[in-house]
């Protein structure tokens, strides 16, 4: 009798062990969803100097991006989710990175999956939507920007169709044009709009192309700013005409409005 009593007893003390166990996990995990949560209420407002820039950059056969975002302000990790079509069905990029303290980072985004060097990639991308969450002590900052890729085309625009190139690009190169998000450098200027860029692994050098850019208001003259990688340069003969700026340009990369 006694014994059986022991064994009551050591498995009710087992029992305990493990049912208290569980509900501190429990409790645990619960606090961070909630805290996550908390956190993710708390997305901040960010005005456009202080954003990040943000580049996606397709691989010469357009079958993987990289992904570069720098001028990071109080963010120690990044989440990022890339949706894409491929011949009609959703496709996607999840992942993080810590920054660590810094300000510049990047990443390989490859447009299908890989194993033991055999790579299957997904066909026929041509659009999709970059979200960005930046992680900091003090909230959650959210970016999402949309961007199109195109090969050998007419005529390279973004989603909104608020930026169009029109001329001739070569048929075997491939572009992804999108909003930046924020500036590449500070601008003393105020900005009009979203700044625009179109990147490319082949050669950014161009030939009479025809810019065309929208954005909200005129309040005084105008000027079109061009990025070439180390200083904004304003382009010369950019003419306004109602909401938008007409250009002639030379040069692919980031390119936005000022007053």
């Amino acid at each position: 009798m006694k014994k059986n009593l022991t064994v009551v007893l050591v498995l009710a003390a087992i029992l305990l062990v493990v049912v208290g166990t569980f509900l501190v996990i429990r409790g645990r995990n619960k606090s961070k969803v909630v805290e996550e949560e908390v956190q993710e209420s708390k997305t901040l407002e960010t005005p456009l100097i202080d954003r990040p820039f943000v580049a996606l950059i397709p691989r010469t056969d357009g079958k993987e991006f990289t992904l570069e975002i720098s001028r990071i302000k109080n963010a120690k990790s990044i989440e990022y989710e890339m949706v894409y079509l491929s011949q009609g069905l959703s496709r996607g990029v999840i992942g993080s990175i810590e920054t660590n303290g810094e300000t510049e980072v990047s990443r390989k985004l490859l447009l299908g999956t890989c194993s033991k060097d055999v790579c299957k990639y997904d066909e026929g991308v041509e659009e999709g939507t970059l979200t960005l969450r930046f992680r900091g002590t003090d909230g959650v900052r959210k970016f999402i920007s949309d961007f199109r890729l195109q090969q050998g085309a007419k005529e390279l625009s973004s989603i909104d169709n608020k930026f169009k190139l029109t001329g001739k690009f070569p048929a075997t190169v491939y572009y992804l044009t999108m909003s930046t998000i924020g500036l590449p450098e500070e601008i003393t200027n105020t900005v009009i709009g979203q700044p625009y860029g179109v990147f490319t692994a082949g050669s950014s050098a161009i030939k009479n192309i025809a810019l065309s850019m929208t954005f909200e208001s005129q309040e005084t003259p105008t000027k079109l700013f061009f990025f070439d990688g180390k200083a904004s340069i304003e382009q010369t003969g950019a003419k306004v005409e109602n909401n938008a700026i007409n250009a002639t340009v030379n040069n692919l990369g980031v390119f936005f409005v000022t007053q």
